[in-house]
C-alpha cells in the first residue's frame, strides 16, 4: 500500500471508530437514569429526562411538535427508565387511558440512534432517527410495545 493511500485510510478509520466512541462518551452518563422516572423531583428541583439536550434535540428532529408534546408532556404517566443492553427505554401514557394512548422511546447509548413508538388505540406509528424500527433488538421492541410490563 502506498504512503498516500495510508494517509487517507488512517484518518478515515479514526473518523469511523472515533464517532462511535464520541457518542458513547457523550451518552454514557445517561445510564445513571436507569431505574429512575423520566420526571424526577427532589425537593424544589425537577429534572426531566426528556429535557436533557442529548434527548430533546434528537426528539425535536424526529417528531412533529404535536407528537413531541404528546410524548414529553401530555403522556404524564411514566414507567421507570429501563436499561436493556445498549439501550435506555422509556414508556409513557395518557393519564386514565394507558390502554389506548401510549408511547415508548429508546436510545442506543453507543450510537445515539433514537426510536419512538406511538399508539392511539389500534394506530401504531414508529419513528427512527436512522434506519427502521425493525433495527431495534426484539426485546427493546417488545418492551416499548407492552405498557403492562414494567
Amino acid at each position: 500500500m502506498t504512503r498516500g493511500k495510508l494517509n487517507v485510510l488512517v484518518p478515515l478509520l479514526l473518523l469511523c471508530f472515533g464517532s462511535a466512541a464520541i457518542a458513547q462518551d457523550r451518552l454514557g452518563h445517561l445510564k445513571s437514569w436507569a431505574g429512575k422516572y423520566p420526571t424526577e423531583k427532589k425537593g424544589r428541583v425537577t429534572t426531566k429526562f426528556f429535557g436533557l439536550p442529548e434527548i430533546r434535540t434528537p426528539l425535536l428532529r424526529l417528531l412533529s411538535r404535536a407528537d413531541s408534546d404528546l410524548l414529553t408532556k401530555e403522556y404524564a404517566v411514566e414507567a421507570p427508565i429501563k436499561l436493556i443492553g445498549d439501550y435506555l427505554a422509556v414508556k409513557v401514557c395518557r393519564p386514565h387511558n394507558c390502554a389506548d394512548e401510549q408511547a415508548g422511546f429508546a436510545i442506543n447509548l453507543n450510537t445515539g440512534v433514537t426510536y419512538v413508538r406511538m399508539q392511539a388505540e389500534e394506530d401504531v406509528r414508529w419513528f427512527a432517527s436512522k434506519g427502521k424500527a425493525i433495527d431495534l433488538p426484539k426485546d427493546v421492541q417488545e418492551y416499548m410495545g407492552d405498557f403492562a410490563v414494567q
